[in-house]
Formats: C-alpha cells, structure tokens, sequence
C-alpha cells in the first residue's frame, strides 16, 4: 500500500472516529424526546422533577463547553476526547440503572457534560489535524452526523414506541404491566445509545495527538510523526515550520493567566475582532429559532392548518431534509467557501421566517380574544373543556382553534385545542366504516374510548379498550391510533403539576379563531422546509468552522469556551421564552424576531467576515493582525 493511499486512509479514519463525536452529540439532544413520556409512566417522579431531567442536559452541556477547551489545553484533545467518551458511555449506564430521582439526574448531567466536551474538543481537533484544504469539509461531516444523532435518536425512539403501545395496549387494565411496559421502553432507548458510544470511545484510543498541541508541549519529532501520518513530506516539513514560527512568536509575548488572557482578548485588536466575530455568529446561531422551530414543529403545524397526524409526519420528513441538505453543504464548502454558504444560508432563512410571519399574521390577526368566557369555565382550580362542546365565540362557525396561555404561581404555559379540519373528519369516517365491520359489544367499547379520548367520560374507558385494540390488525390499529389524536386533540385538560403548591390557575390570555385550510399548513410546511435547507446548508456547517477557525492559538481554549458559552445560553433563553411570546403576541412576532436576528448574522458574514477557505490556521491568525480583515 502506497504512502498517500496510507494518509488518505488514516484521515479517512480521524474523520470517521470524530463523526461519531457529532453522532453522540446529536443523541444527547434527541433522545429525551421519545423517552419523556414513558419515563413520566413509569417512575413516580413530579413534574418539576421531570423538567429538571429533561434540562440536565443542558446544564451539563454549558459546565462543559466552558472547562473543556482549558483541560484540552491542559491534558490535549486526544484525552478529552476519550474522557468525554467514557462520560457519555458512563452517563448511559447510570440512567439506564438509575431506580430514583438523584441517579438519573445524575446521569443526565454527565450526557450534557459529554455534550459540551464534544462540542469544543471534536471540532478543535479536527481543525488542528485536518489539511487546510479539508479542514472545511471535515468540520461538515461533524455538522452532519450530529444531524444524524438527531434523526437516529427518533428512529431508535419509534422503535421502542411502537413494541411499548403494544405491550401496553395488551396489558389493558394490568396498571403493573403497563408501567413495566413503559419502563423497558424508555431504558431501552437509552441502552441502545450505548453502541456508538462504546465505539467512539474505542476509535479515540486510536487516534494520534494533535500535532499543535504537541509542538506548543515542545514535542516537535512526534507533531512531525503525526503529520507524516497525515500529509505528504514536503507539505508536512512546510507546516511543521509554520507552527514552530506562530509559536516562536507567541512565546515572544509574555504569559498571560487566564483572568489576563480574557482581558487581552477585549483589548488587543488581533484578538477582539475573531472573538467577537466568533461570539456574533455562535449566538445568531441559535437567535435564527433554529432550536425552537425544531423542538416545536408539529405545534407550529397544526396552527397553519394541518391536522395532528399529517403535522407529525411532515415534522418527521423536514428533520430528514436537515440531514440530507447537509450532504451538499460537505460538497460545497471547500468550493464557494464559508462566507459563500452563510450569505446564501441566512439569506435564506430571513426569506422563510418572513414568509412565515406573513402567512400567519393573516389569520392570527383575525382570532378573537375569549379570555372572560375561558376564565369562566375554571373549576376548582383546573380547566378540563371540549372544544366542540364549549360555547365560545366562533366556536360553531367551521373548523377553530383554542389558545391559552395560563400560569400557575409564577411559570406560564400553552394549551390549545381544534375542532376537526377536512382530512381530520377524513380520519374520523375511517375510523367509523371500521367500526361498523365489528361486534356490538366492541362497538360500545370503542364508543366508550372516545368519549374519554375527548374528555366526555373517566379516562378508565380508554384504559378498558386497549386489549381490544392490540388484538386488531395493524391497519385496523393505525386508523384507531389517528382517529385518537383527532379526539385528543379537542379537549384541553390543564390541572396543576405535582408539587406546585396551591398556586392558583389563572388564565393570561385566551383566542379562538379559524383553523386555516390545510394550503395554509402546506405552505408553512414549505416555509419551514426552506428555513432546514437554507439552515443545514449555511449556519448549520458554518457554525463549527467559525468556532474552531477564528479563534487565535493564544486565546483559544477561553475564547471557545465562552463562545460556546453564548451560544447555548441564547438557545437557552430563546427556548424558554418561546410559549410565552407566542401566547402573548402570536407566533407571526416571533418569527419576525428570529428573522431581525437572523439579518444581524447576514450583514456580520457578508460584511466582516474574512474567508477562510484554504487557510491553514495560522495564515488565518495573521489575518486579523492588519487592517482590512474582511476584504
């Protein structure tokens, strides 16, 4: 085997070990998504509890993406690469054994932890190691496969969802089987996040030390070694040169702590200019609503007009397109290069946040406010309403839809309920024609479940009727199962949480208007299909390169620390806002924020960022040591 055919071999290989970092990082934000609600069925924990698990991650993820670049600075990238695979692999055994709160908490902290030691080191030491040439299109496969963790985590998810509604369906009234049913599935799901990150940890133990992190340790004969393995020798003999000068002048300055390390980079012009075009981009990343529109697809969905069922799968279809599109961002990037993909990209993206805003200010404007009569229907304090039974403003004219915001103490949340649209009455007759092909006396069972189903009659009814329904055949089981989301999603149900207290209900805000047909839905989905594409293309790949590329040697780990910082603390407060907005205001304001955030990105890449394609991360730092950076 020749020698380049070796080097292409053993990039091949860095690459791939380094994707499943991406990979591991997408589950870390995928997988509580389809083991909420039977870790909710099965366990005994509060719903304030529940929350907590749920934003352990995220926690985990901000600890540590602000200590990793310092350790990776400190231990070096290969280390803390291993360690935060032994801490995702950890994390998962801890929640998979966990029989109590504090134990699964636990093990959700040292997922986002994971999480956020990935994020740093992964990209670092990719851009370190990668040919300036490659380096782009390496840092794209990371954006993808974390994409793929996402999608990955919901397939694993749906798995697990569909034998779990089976064993539970037959389980009928068995409370016990139920919830051991529940419990095999959401530890499941966990458990099978175990092999990719069994091999991630066992691809790192492979992989060669970055070769500048070994030359600023005065260990050039191995960052030679190491660049052998991953360049031709002229080329390598070049770089090796070029690292020793950047650190020969750095090591002419004088050494700085961290505290004088952080004030350098607010002071001196070489350092200020990356880190806060690097802060810019980080946290417009996440201000374009990216997270949100994500986490919060089939609510935004049903809004424009489409019913629960047609929601869920163009939901499930435009997460595939953010991992399809970013295969043409990997093909593009090295050939028009960052600045290119991120005009293109946020361009893009305001278009179809605009688009979006527009087409739902023309029937948000026309919804009426019914909070009196809402208030009205309180009673000891919970709110338990079927729409189609409720006598509201506009509530009989056609197909509507109910939104509350209400609060207990002092957090606030959004219920809503529809009245059927066309292709949900489509699902009912359907439902209907197949009940009529069945005994009387599971005729009246079923009748009885959707009675429940709607909030009509005791929740015991659709308890009882789930044998039945596992005993019918999977077509037969389907049409029951969409015909149930159409009845569910008339009634509101709103009771206080476990252990809130006795905070009164109170009801903020309250309209009710026409559900928009089902071409408003297809537009919006449209809409947010262009807003993935524009996304995965541009920011979603570029956002790497940014973080790992713009940083100096001198200041890198601080500075990509508090970047990431940024970054997670936007998507933190933009997530957390979100329902209260859209309650107050509408979804259509918004969009029009995220599109207005989204703007300030356009100018800051299309204006002051300098590209870097085909720069190798030196030639980059001189860049902004003169004037004209962006020209």
């Amino acid at each position: 085997m020749s020698t380049h055919t070796k080097q292409g071999l053993h990039l091949l290989f860095l690459t791939a070990i380094c994707g499943l970092g991406g990979l591991l990082y997408g589950i870390d934000i995928g997988i509580i998504d389809p083991a909420l609600p039977y870790l909710h069925r099965a366990t005994s924990l509060t719903e304030g509890q529940l929350s907590l698990v749920v934003a352990a991650v995220m926690g985990g993820s901000i600890l540590g993406s602000v200590v990793a670049g310092m350790l990776a600075d400190w231990l070096g990238r290969r280390p803390m690469m291993i360690v935060s695979a032994l801490l995702f692999v950890g994390s998962v055994a801890v929640i998979y054994l966990s029989q109590s709160f504090v134990p699964l908490l636990l093990g959700r902290l040292l997922q986002g932890l994971s999480g956020g030691v990935i994020a740093v080191v992964v990209p670092l030491y990719l851009a370190e190691c990668l040919p300036a040439g490659q380096r782009g299109r390496g840092l794209a496969l990371f954006q993808f496969a974390l994409t793929a963790g996402i999608v990955l985590a919901a397939f694993i998810g749906n798995h697990y969802l569909t034998n779990a509604e089976l064993a539970i369906q037959a389980a009928g009234s068995d409370v016990a089987a139920s919830a051991a049913a529940a419990d095999r599935a959401w530890r499941s799901m966990f458990l099978a996040v175990l092999y990719p990150g069994s091999l991630f940890l066992l691809g790192c133990l492979f992989v060669s030390e970055s070769p500048r992190w070994l030359m600023r340790r005065g260990r050039a004969a191995q960052a030679a070694a190491v660049l052998a393995r991953l360049r031709p020798a002229a080329q390598c003999e070049a770089e090796v040169a070029e690292i020793g000068a950047a650190l020969e002048e750095e090591r002419a300055r004088p050494q700085l702590g961290r505290g004088a390390a952080l004030a350098e980079m607010l002071t001196e012009r070489r350092y200020v200019l990356p880190f806060v075009l690097a802060c810019v981009i980080l946290g417009c990343n996440q201000a374009t609503g990216i997270n949100s529109i994500l986490q919060f697809m089939s609510t935004i969905l049903q809004h424009a007009g489409l019913d629960p069922v047609s929601a869920a799968s163009y939901g499930t279809a435009i997460k595939i397109l953010n991992m399809v599109m970013t295969v043409f961002a990997i093909m593009l990037v090295e050939r028009k290069g960052r600045v290119f993909l991120l005009k293109i990209g946020t361009a893009g993206i305001m278009v179809s946040l605009c688009l979006l805003a527009l087409l739902f200010h023309r029937f948000e404007s026309a919804r009426v406010d019914v909070r009196a009569e809402v208030a009205a229907l309180v009673r000891d304090n919970a709110l338990d309403l079927n729409l189609l039974d409720a006598r509201l403003a506009q509530s009989g004219a056609g197909p509507t839809q109910l939104t509350i915001l209400y609060q207990y103490g002092d957090k606030q949340q959004v219920a809503g309920a529809y009245t059927p649209t066309p292709d949900s009455q489509a699902v009912l007759a359907r439902e209907e024609a197949l009940v009529r092909t069945l005994p009387e006396d599971q005729r009246a069972l079923l009748a009885r479940a959707r009675s429940a189903w709607s909030g009509r009659a005791e929740p015991a009814a659709a308890e009882a009727v789930q044998p039945l329904i596992a005993s019918l055949p999977p077509d037969a089981r389907a049409t029951i199962d969409a015909a149930r989301r159409v009845h569910m999603a008339q009634r509101i149900d709103i009771r206080p949480v476990e252990g809130a207290g006795v905070a009164p209900l109170r009801i903020v805000r309250a309209t009710i208007g026409p559900i928009p047909d089902k071409n408003s839905g297809l537009l919006a989905a449209l809409c947010i299909a262009g807003f993935i594409a524009a996304f995965s293309v541009g920011p979603g790949v570029c956002v790497w390169l940014a973080l790992s590329e713009l940083m100096p040697t001198r200041i890198r780990s601080v500075g990509m620390g508090v970047a990431l910082l940024i970054n997670q603390g936007t998507g933190t407060l933009i997530a957390g806002a979100f329902l209260p907005i859209v309650g107050h205001f509408g979804f259509h304001m918004m969009f029009l924020f995220w599109a207005g955030c989204t703007a300030v990105y356009f100018i800051t890449a299309a204006f002051f960022l300098p590209e870097t394609k085909g720069k190798s991360l030196e030639e980059i730092e001189r860049l902004f040591a003169r004037p004209g950076v962006a020209s």
